[in-house]
């Protein structure tokens, strides 16, 4: 699964995206309202029919009707329906049965359950009582019917949705994308982006899905636009935002337009790779489409266009913070103001006077959590200048010597550490570092460039019985490694 989310800009109060929020309200009725209502009466319908001797007369015809076809879309979808049978689950056939127009159009007409077979008036009487249950059909009237669609069926599909979590969870990609393509736009061409942005999303679901029985409904086509038209809006501005790929996920500040090739080819790549996971991968990647295609003309005729400024800047109060923290310290309130620097340091971990503080506070309780996450603090800062690096080596000996009941290092923290005090000459500890990462985590995956770092470091300082150890480690453990042939060359008599 890839995600990426904005966290570029928040929503301004004083223009509130009313057209969007509009939006918002109107998907929740709908799905609220007449969706709604229709979900109750079919399931006191299901109910009905589980119960009747409609599944045996219809199902296996139908799945029968399928196997016909000539299809072998059909014949698929028929081999996963006679599993629902099978594991007795028959309102999911029952489900795409009644949304299959053309089969409909055959049953009512007495060619499936015949009027010469025994069974057609019970048949006849039962299915009437059914369909007296459910009503009138909402959702597959207006939904997109591949195997019978209707051209207004483009648009009012993108109003409806399969499930609660469905629709909650397009409302909030809703909302988090569409206020700033709303301020950007305009409320009238906004509307009409949205709209032609779900008609391109339906469209691409169709061309896909031509002739399947199985309703397509919801906004992520539409909302995929909004997302591409964010992408364009920003271009090569750079912007932050969450991100996850499969199981993993972080944040970045990165240029917004790379966004739109790796949504389009996410959304590929899962059709590919999941054609039947029963996610509409091609609405997602026809509404990416157009509204790239869209954002990209209306910036072309309207090039002064530009992502909505910043609301204005909350005033920045760190200064008279960190003047109170200096006061805290001053009147002796030592863990106050290890609290407060600590505060300052989650807000600009760059400070290094700040830090020094905070770290030197935080060591007067080394049981505490303040002190670990301190040092991870000054473990973290970039190797600046020597002033810097022989900063956070003080700070290591300490903590090491200091934290309890022991230090807190990840094996990340202890290859980092490693590499940087072998090239600043801090060998004892960089060899203490090497040695425990080995016995924590012997296939690190930068062990070998930790020891190649200890080699070099060694023969720097002719040190070359100790670099031949660590080369023989290397050597021994690593041998296909780039690192263990470089030591070896290293190595080698001249």
């Amino acid at each position: 699964m890839f995600l990426a989310f904005p966290l570029n800009d928040k929503p301004d109060w004083r223009n509130p995206p009313w057209l969007t929020i509009l939006l918002i309200v109107v998907n929740c009725f709908i799905y609220f309202g007449p969706q709604g209502s229709e979900q109750d009466a079919m399931a006191k319908a299901v109910d009905y029919y589980s119960r009747s001797d409609l599944p045996k007369l219809e199902l296996p015809r139908y799945l029968d009707y399928l196997r016909r076809s000539g299809d072998d879309r059909r014949k698929v979808l028929a081999a996963k329906l006679d599993e629902a049978v099978k594991h007795r689950q028959p309102a999911h056939v029952l489900t795409v049965m009644e949304w299959d127009t053309a089969f409909q159009a055959e049953l009512r007409a007495g060619r499936i359950v015949k009027p010469t077979e025994p069974e057609y008036e019970r048949w006849r009487e039962q299915r009437a009582r059914f369909d007296q249950l459910k009503g009138p059909a909402f959702t597959s009237r207006w939904g997109l019917n591949p195997a019978d669609w209707k051209p207004e069926t483009l648009v009012t599909a993108a109003f409806l949705h399969g499930s609660a979590a469905h629709l909650i969870g397009n409302m909030v990609f809703l909302f988090a994308f569409g206020y700033t393509v709303e301020l950007a736009l305009g409320r009238g061409r906004y509307l009409a982006f949205y709209l032609l942005a779900g008609i391109g999303g339906e469209v691409g679901d169709l061309l896909m899905r031509a002739g399947m029985p199985i309703i397509g409904l919801g906004a992520s086509g539409a909302i995929s636009g909004l997302m591409a038209m964010y992408a364009m809006l920003y271009g090569r501005r750079r912007i932050r935002f969450f991100y996850q790929l499969l199981f993993y996920f972080d944040y970045v500040k990165a240029p917004a337009i790379i966004l739109l090739p790796a949504w389009i080819a996410h959304e590929f790549i899962q059709q590919r790779l999941n054609p039947e996971d029963g996610v509409a991968h091609m609405a997602h990647a026809g509404g990416l489409i157009v509204g790239a295609l869209l954002m990209a003309w209306h910036k072309y005729r309207h090039p002064e266009t530009t992502a909505p400024a910043a609301a204005a800047a909350v005033p920045d109060t760190y200064a008279e913070e960190k003047a109170k923290a200096e006061a805290l310290v001053k009147s002796m309130q030592l863990a106050t103001a290890r609290d407060a620097y600590g505060r300052l340091i989650k807000q600009r971990p760059s400070d290094s006077e700040a830090l020094a503080r905070y770290f030197n506070l935080a060591k007067l309780t080394p049981a505490d959590e303040h002190f670990h996450r301190a040092a991870r603090y000054v473990f973290a800062q970039e190797a600046s200048d020597p002033v810097t690096e022989g900063q956070v080596h003080k700070a290591f000996v300490a903590y090491w010597e200091t934290a309890k009941p022991r230090p807190l290092l990840t094996p990340d923290q202890m290859a980092r550490l490693a590499i940087r005090f072998a090239r600043n000459g801090e060998l004892a500890d960089a060899e203490r570092l090497a040695s425990l990462l080995l016995r924590q985590d012997s296939t690190h995956h930068a062990l070998p460039a930790v020891l190649l770092g200890l080699v070099r470091a060694e023969l720097q300082r002719s040190r070359r019985e100790r670099a031949a150890e660590h080369g023989r480690t290397l050597m021994t453990r690593f041998s296909g490694s780039a690192e263990a042939r470089v030591a070896a060359d290293l190595l080698r008599p001249a």
